[in-house]
């Protein structure tokens, strides 16, 4: 009885903030949707909100509570009240046709369903439309398309399907739960609800005795038996060091597919499938594969979903990554011994591992080790680096020692970071993952996981300082919303430097400014001098002020020469305070002279738009470049129209502007340094109609 009370007044604790909340709000209703249980006590009360009937996206919260029933913090303190209009401009038919543009093979549209559009406080009335079918790499989508109400142009999108890829590799001699049927075995599991293997189309491999496989890395019996390892490891890693009952939660698991005929390996929203290695020699279901996906599950399924921008699709891949490296790690098996790299063993695409933790640049992809605000325009994957590198700082430190790697600390970071041990790190994500809300970013995350130090640690000040300092090192910047430090003793002074924006594109003899922003890390303010380093011939840079004290911010102005040459340039920012020095990067691109109109151009492309319509080049599809570099484009559209020019790259899972030319003249330019990938133009009649000419140079 003591039991259920407690139960009953952490419930109430939550339920009475919430019903305080809503006094001032008649319009809104907010829906409980699921109580979870954590470590020491505590509760996570999820909540959405609807407004007049309608669904909010982006308007979820969590109630987080204590053993006593007292509620921690005010999720609802920064989401002001919904005031919105109802009645849509748009209709629902041309919602699905816009929804069935961002889809490259298309096999079925859902039914519009209005809701209020409300992500990171922002109110619009909008569709949602789920359109099923392929994206334009061939892969299977459910595609999820938010569509303004007003106007018809597309606010987000967000993909259900979340691919990877791996390597196989085969566990010899391990103990696998399977059932005993009237025939003989299955490899489905009775303990963990929902968990069986087979290969695609088909259900739970079957046999007449207790033996799988035949330890060759093209048997598909083999491969289940693998992954089916792999999936209870996880499974148990979750219950044993995490305490989460099973992949959704609540004790249920997922199925798994081998022998997808991809070199890839997905979760799909409700089943995990491994593909093959690209020389078809092995499976892909080894530990960190089939731990990624299905962690993939375990984002899905805490609160908040997988709904979201580019960010929130990176957050899920680097939790995948952060659950194959716990699962490793739980499972110890010889012949594969726990690290923090991924797709390590079979070198499936002939390029060793396909990402590293503790220095993400150091992998095949070239990822970034630290954040920027390229990252939303970064494809997923890639975009994970960071949150891995972070992983890895709180987990092992920057200086682990003991044989295992150094990791790297982004400018304007601490001198170090000391870990907390990987079972410790696991506990603080999966504790911020219950406090996850859709559209989470990397800002959301910091503020999450800095909640859950001091949720499942409260008074520990290295495990706080290990979690500020790692997000620090990896350059997610200081939110206004987070946890301050505990009371326990004065930490060391010390501070960052960052710059705002981080690159700018001039033309000789112009100047360009940025904002240098300094915070303190720890400890007490300190007098911090500024100068910049790197500056090509002729180029200066001046700071107002030129010292500030840490939290405040200054102007940098730099200033170019009509003899400045052409080419891009890395300037150093330094400050030098007691604590020493800390610094951040700049990139300054000197265009080369742009050609008169929009020719010289290695592309062309003409066309004729009417007021309000938009149109893609090349040809109403995209262009591939294969290696990083420079986009510059021209549009040259009709004297007495208003022609707008944007620049998409496919993120993996969806199109992202990445740079435009939106003057109020007919006539528009663009330039843009990016990775190689898939990219499309976008040109949009605000006003007026006409004829166009459009000149590309791509990589």
């Amino acid at each position: 009885m003591k039991a259920a009370g407690a139960a009953e007044e952490v419930v109430d604790g939550a339920v009475a903030y919430v019903r305080q909340v809503a006094v001032d709000r008649g319009d809104e209703e907010f829906v409980a949707v699921g109580v979870s249980s954590g470590p020491r006590g505590l509760s996570f009360h999820a909540y959405e909100r609807k407004y007049r009937g309608l669904r909010v996206v982006g308007g979820d919260f969590v109630v987080v509570a204590d053993a006593s029933g007292a509620v921690l913090g005010s999720p609802l303190a920064g989401q002001g009240a919904i005031s919105v209009g109802t009645v849509p401009v748009v209709s629902a038919e041309r919602a699905a046709r816009v929804a069935r543009a961002e889809l490259a093979g298309v096999d079925a549209v859902g039914a519009p369903e209005l809701v209020v559009f409300s992500p990171e406080g922002e109110q619009t009335l909008a569709y949602e439309v789920v359109v099923r079918g392929r994206s334009v790499k061939g892969t299977p989508s459910m595609l999820h398309v938010i569509v303004d109400a007003r106007f018809g142009a597309v606010l987000a999108e967000w993909d259900e399907v979340l691919a990877g890829i791996g390597h196989g590799h085969y566990y010899d001699d391990v103990t696998i739960d399977t059932t005993r049927t009237s025939s003989g075995y299955s490899m489905s599991d009775r303990t963990r609800s929902g968990m069986f293997c087979g290969v695609q189309g088909n259900g739970a491999v079957s046999g007449p005795d207790d033996v799988w496989g035949n330890r060759s890395g093209t048997d598909l019996e083999t491969a289940c038996s693998d992954a089916y390892y792999a999936a209870q490891q996880e499974w148990n890693m979750l219950r044993d060091w995490l305490g989460r009952d099973g992949f959704d939660g609540n004790g249920r698991a997922f199925p798994i597919f081998v022998g997808l005929n991809q070199v890839n390996a997905y979760w799909n929203g409700h089943t995990v499938n491994i593909g093959h290695s690209k020389d078809n020699q092995r499976q892909l279901s080894v530990l960190d594969i089939v731990a990624h996906e299905h962690g993939h599950a375990v984002f899905q399924f805490t609160p908040g979903g997988f709904d979201g921008y580019v960010e929130t699709y990176a957050l899920n891949e680097a939790s995948g990554d952060i659950f194959g490296a716990l699962t490793e790690h739980y499972a110890n098996h010889p012949d594969d011994p726990p690290d923090y790299v991924y797709a390590e063993e079979a070198d499936a695409l002939g390029r060793g591992p396909e990402r590293v933790m503790y220095d993400p640049s150091a992998g095949p992809r070239d990822e970034p080790n630290c954040w920027s605000t390229a990252i939303p325009s970064t494809e997923v994957h890639d975009a994970a680096g960071p949150a891995n590198h972070w992983f890895y700082l709180i987990a092992e430190g920057s200086h682990p020692g003991g044989g295992k790697p150094d990791s790297p600390i982004c400018a304007g970071g601490p001198a170090s970071v000391d870990g907390m041990g990987i079972r410790n790190a696991g506990r603080v994500w999966m504790t911020a993952l219950m406090q996850k809300t859709s559209f989470w970013e990397y800002a959301d995350a910091r503020v999450a996981t800095m909640n859950a130090v001091t949720q499942l640690f409260p008074g520990d000040c290295a495990k706080f300082d290990t979690v500020k300092g790692a997000w620090d090192a990896v350059s997610v910047p200081r939110q206004s919303s987070e946890p301050g430090r505990p009371d326990c003793g004065d930490p060391i002074d010390d501070f960052a430097v960052a710059v705002t924006p981080t690159s700018a594109e001039v033309d000789a003899g112009a100047a360009v400014s940025a904002q240098i922003s300094t915070t303190i890390v720890t400890g007490d303010p300190q007098t911090i001098a500024l100068a910049a380093s790197g500056l090509p011939t002729g180029v200066t840079a001046s700071f107002t002020p030129a010292s500030v004290t840490s939290g405040e911010t200054s102007t940098m102005d730099i200033a170019t020469t009509a003899s400045t040459p052409a080419g891009t340039y890395r300037i150093t920012i330094t400050g030098t305070g007691t604590a020493g020095s800390r610094t951040a990067v700049f990139t300054l691109t000197v265009r080369d002279e742009q050609p008169d109109g929009c020719t010289g151009f290695e592309t062309t492309r003409t066309g004729t738009l009417g007021s309000g319509g938009s149109v893609y080049q090349p040809d109403g599809r995209y262009f591939h470049t294969t290696v990083p570099g420079a986009h510059r484009a021209c549009l040259d559209g009709p004297d007495s129209a208003n022609f707008d020019l944007y620049l998409q790259r496919w993120s993996g899972s969806s199109w992202a502007t990445v740079a435009r030319g939106v003057t109020s003249a007919a006539d528009e330019e663009l330039s843009y340094s990016g990775t190689a990938g898939y990219y499309r133009y976008r040109i949009h009649a605000y006003s007026g109609s006409g004829d166009y000419t459009l000149g590309y140079d791509s990589p």
